[in-house]
C-alpha cells in the first residue's frame, strides 16, 4: 500500500509485509513460476521497494524461507515446552502440532521441502536453507530422546516420518495423516526406550 502525504514510513512493516505477501505468492504458483510483478501487486509495493530491501528474487525467496524457518522453529520450541512431561509427550506434541497444521485450509506442504525441490539439485539458498531446517529437526529430537538406546538413529527416523507424512498430505490433501504419522511415531518411540 502507497504511502499517502504526510504519512511516515515504516521500513519494518513495509518488509514484514512484502515477506508476507511473498511467501503466499510462492506458495500458491511456486517460486519459478510466479513472477516478481506478482510480489509487487499482491505486497502493493514497487518493484524498487523490493529490491531495496531483499537485493534480487532470490535475496526475496532467502527472506521469505528465512522468515518462515524462524517462525517454524518458534512454533516447534512452544509446542515442546508446553508439553512439559517426558520426552516421548514432547516428542508427540512436535506431532500433534504438524497434525493440527495438515488440517489448515490452504495448506500446501513444507515451504522448505518444496522450495529445495522447486530448485532442482541447485546448491542455492533453498537447498541449503532445506537442509538447515532438516538438521533442526533432527537436533530437536536427538535433545528429546537423548536418553534412548540410539538417539540419532531414532531422532533421523522420526524426521523422516514427519517429512514423509508432511509431504503425502500436502499431494493426498488429507489431514488425516497427522494420525497416521502420530501412530508411527508411538511405535518407533516404544522401540527406542
Amino acid at each position: 500500500m502507497p504511502v499517502k502525504a504526510g504519512e511516515r514510513l515504516d521500513p519494518e512493516a513495509t518488509k514484514a509485509r512484502i515477506l508476507k505477501a511473498a511467501a503466499e505468492v510462492f506458495g500458491r504458483r511456486g517460486i519459478h513460476a510466479a513472477g516478481i510483478n506478482e510480489v509487487v501487486e499482491a505486497a502493493g509495493a514497487s518493484k524498487l521497494t523490493i529490491y531495496k530491501n531483499f537485493g534480487s528474487k532470490e535475496g526475496l525467496v532467502e527472506a521469505v524461507l528465512t522468515d518462515r524457518t524462524q517462525r517454524v522453529r518458534a512454533w516447534h520450541q512452544q509446542a515442546v515446552e508446553q508439553a512439559g512431561g517426558d520426552a516421548r509427550e514432547r516428542v508427540l506434541a512436535v506431532f500433534d502440532l504438524v497434525a493440527s497444521w495438515y488440517a489448515e485450509a490452504g495448506f500446501r506442504g513444507c515451504a522448505m521441502m518444496n522450495a529445495a525441490t522447486e530448485d532442482r539439485g541447485q546448491d542455492g539458498a533453498p537447498r541449503r536453507l532445506a537442509q538447515d531446517h532438516l538438521a533442526f529437526y533432527r537436533s530437536l529430537f536427538e535433545r528429546l530422546l537423548s536418553e534412548a538406546r540410539e538417539p540419532k538413529a531414532s531422532a533421523r527416523q522420526l524426521v523422516v516420518v514427519l517429512e514423509g507424512a508432511t509431504l503425502i498430505s500436502a499431494v493426498d490433501q488429507d489431514p488425516g495423516l497427522g494420525a497416521e504419522a502420530r501412530v508411527i511415531v508411538e511405535t518407533l518411540l516404544d522401540a527406542a526406550f
